[in-house]
């Protein structure tokens, strides 16, 4: 079975790709920048993803110094004969660099083709590495890499039965996280319990005060904080089930690794029952996923309106 960055979450796959982008420069870089762990893994990295040359260093100098020797002869017969200017014996060299440019970067793209194509498990590993992945994440590309060290052993239209169903799940967890940032943003990162607690303490504070200039601007504060208490209210339970449900989808994710890391070291342990229950554990939790999603957008159109 295949899998490339053409069959993966769409999201995940940019982001790969823009690294590779990247990667492609890191070798004029290494004098500007410390060597830092986070460097050095994205090194390790680069050296799995942009893989051997196809065109070998000698090769690509060889004929960039044969074109540069053939530009140079042309050009100075020119000069002997007066149809070609003195300072154009400057182009030898010129040509020279961009056809060793040329070579090299057709060969960057190239990985970058086939990586689009298909993707080894240690490729996959590779790449997990160096985009700052998400603990979600993280399992979907060792599910994807178990998938493909199985192999044989799956056949590839479950293979891409299961692989389909993990891009759903992780899409699904990437819409929980957004839900969750505009749930907190609303509420102001702070619980109902907390914005409660802030009422009261400026309840207490009013009783206290005798001053009119100061009770009105005490009761002012009260009845802001009145309103985010209701929205705070009316938006957490919200958060409680995203927040709960992407603890779903993080288990459901690990145990689907763990289902097939027992495959690949007991081929006979994971029967197509086995399989099956996978797939309905994936279809499950999309389900209840969707639903979450649901509920949160009707609270949100509510508070809206």
């Amino acid at each position: 079975m295949k899998i490339g960055l053409r069959d993966i979450d769409p999201n995940i796959a940019r982001r790969i790709r823009e690294m590779l982008d990247y990667m492609r420069t890191m070798g004029f870089q290494d004098h500007q920048h410390p060597h830092t762990p986070e460097r050095d893994a994205q090194l390790a990295a680069r050296t799995v993803l942009q893989r051997t040359d196809t065109v070998p260093h000698v090769l690509r100098l060889a004929s960039s110094v044969g074109v540069g020797f053939l530009t140079l002869f042309l050009v100075a017969g020119g000069i002997n004969s007066g149809a070609i200017p003195g300072p154009m014996v400057m182009a030898a060299p010129a040509l020279g660099g961009l056809t060793y440019w040329l070579s090299w970067w057709v060969n960057k793209q190239q990985r970058g083709d086939d990586l689009d194509r298909s993707m080894t498990s240690e490729e996959v590993r590779a790449a997990c590495s160096v985009i700052n992945a998400t603990p979600s994440e993280t399992s979907y590309f060792e599910s994807i890499a178990l998938i493909l060290e199985i192999g044989a052993q799956l056949d590839a239209q479950t293979g891409k039965d299961i692989l389909s169903e993990l891009n759903v799940l992780i899409a699904q967890a990437r819409q929980l996280q957004a839900h969750r940032d505009n749930l907190r943003a609303a509420i102001n990162a702070e619980s109902a319990d907390a914005l409660v607690a802030q009422r009261e303490d400026l309840r207490t504070k009013l009783s206290r005060t005798t001053d009119e200039a100061a009770r009105r601007a005490i009761e002012q504060s009260i009845e802001l904080l009145e309103t985010r208490c209701q929205v705070a209210q009316t938006l957490q339970p919200s958060l409680e089930r995203v927040e709960a449900q992407q603890e779903v989808i993080l288990q459901t994710l690990a145990s689907v690794q763990s289902s097939l890391a027992r495959m690949k070291v007991a081929p006979a342990a994971l029967t197509a029952p086995d399989i099956a229950v996978i797939q309905s554990s994936i279809s499950e939790v999309t389900g209840q996923t969707r639903a979450v999603e649901q509920a949160v957008q009707e609270v949100m159109s509510i508070r809206s309106g």
